[in-house]
């Protein structure tokens, strides 16, 4: 059963032509399981999740971590970022693309009290911009664990989790 195809999920991925991209059962349960040991994810934690679903970010990882450690959710069916700010606080995990973060940080009602709760930002299916991160972790004194990966293979590579600037 390991071995057996869990999804299909199409891609246009490192070549630029749409492909069917099997992913097995092992596939998702180890990448799962490595996220949720390099993020110290726990029963304990609340996901804000407001990342699409028909994406692997979203479907797997997002709402994997959070299975998989028996965690609660909170779910939004799209970032909206004052529907955001407002569940902040009854968070402790946010994962995000580099948009969500860059329209936070423009949000008059974003402040470092909103962020206080959270204990890991996360940021993947695009690249991270050096000034959001900058600008993120001076607003709030937390980094963005930037993440990398592909719907080929899942999340390849995430960066070590450091404690926020107090």
């Amino acid at each position: 059963m390991n071995a057996d195809i869990a999804c299909l999920l199409y891609s246009s991925g490192t070549t630029g032509r749409p492909k069917g991209v099997m992913l097995s059962h092992e596939n998702l349960r180890v990448t799962i399981s490595n996220l949720v040991k390099v993020w110290e994810y726990t029963e304990h934690d609340i996901l804000l999740h407001s990342l699409p679903i028909y994406h692997a970010h979203g479907l797997f990882f997002g709402i994997g971590c959070a299975l998989a450690t028996g965690s609660q959710m909170i779910w939004h069916h799209s970032f909206k970022a004052d529907k955001v700010i407002k569940d902040l606080p009854k968070s402790t995990v946010m994962m995000g693309v580099p948009t969500f973060y860059t329209r936070l940080l423009s949000h008059p009602e974003f402040t470092k009290e909103c962020a206080l709760q959270i204990r890991v930002f996360i940021s993947g299916s695009a690249p991270l911009l050096k000034e959001t991160f900058n600008h993120f972790k001076q607003k709030t004194g937390h980094e963005i664990i930037a993440r990398y990966g592909l719907t080929e293979t899942g999340i390849l590579a995430s960066s070590v989790i450091k404690s926020p600037i107090k």
